[in-house]
């Protein structure tokens, strides 16, 4: 498919989607007027469709490995029950400040714990299980992050992973984080404890339960 195309249909899907919160608006807008980094975003696609996981499968219990601005923390939060709740990792100080101000103007602050530090580390001082598990870290440590989070996701629950393309690079494989992000949707793949399918949303999305 033509580039253009391509550009254009995600366009169309964003625009044929449900409206974002003004909290999620302010997310964006912040995170492109002060950051570098602003295609970092999960983007409307993908925080739908982890909102009508949510919803569908009545979670309440979820686990967020890489914030970044919060944009798909608030909008999973959004849509959470009252006893739910969100923990969530980033290392950015930056990044969690814009996350922070968009919780507090959407009043979901007591539904959303942010640890901050290294996820490699802090995700090993996680006792609980969740019924959801949305990553989207550093790429070059997701087969670690799999192996590591598998055991904190509960019978039935969600794995679902960002930037299982890597913008093309999975089909040359030829940078690190390429290679990490094949080696991760081989591991999944082949797990008989997972079913899994990988979706062409953005750059591709993989969601798996776990049996």
């Amino acid at each position: 498919m033509d580039i253009k195309v391509f550009s254009a249909l995600q366009t169309y899907a964003d625009t044929h989607s449900s409206e974002e919160s003004e909290a999620r608006k302010y997310i964006i807008q912040a995170t492109h007027s002060e950051l570098q980094y602003a295609d970092m975003l999960s983007g409307k696609q993908v925080a739908g469709l982890l909102r009508l996981l949510i919803q569908t499968g009545g979670y309440t219990r979820i686990l967020e490995v890489g914030m970044f601005t919060g944009y798909a923390t608030t909008a999973m939060a959004e849509v959470m029950p009252d006893n739910g709740h969100i923990t969530t990792l980033e290392m950015n100080t930056l990044y969690a400040g814009i996350a922070k101000r968009g919780f507090k103007m959407a009043g979901l602050q007591d539904k959303i714990t942010v640890i901050m530090g290294s996820a490699r580390e802090t995700v090993l001082q996680l006792s609980e299980t969740y019924d959801l598990i949305f990553l989207d870290a550093d790429k070059q440590w997701y087969p670690e992050y799999l192996r590591v989070l598998k055991p904190k996701l509960k019978s039935g629950g969600l794995l679902v992973a960002d930037n299982v393309f890597w913008y093309g690079g999975v089909l040359e494989n030829k940078d690190r984080k390429s290679q990490a992000i094949n080696t991760f949707n081989k591991m999944l793949q082949q797990d008989n404890e997972m079913e899994v399918v990988m979706l062409g949303i953005r750059d591709g999305l993989s969601i798996a339960r776990k049996r």
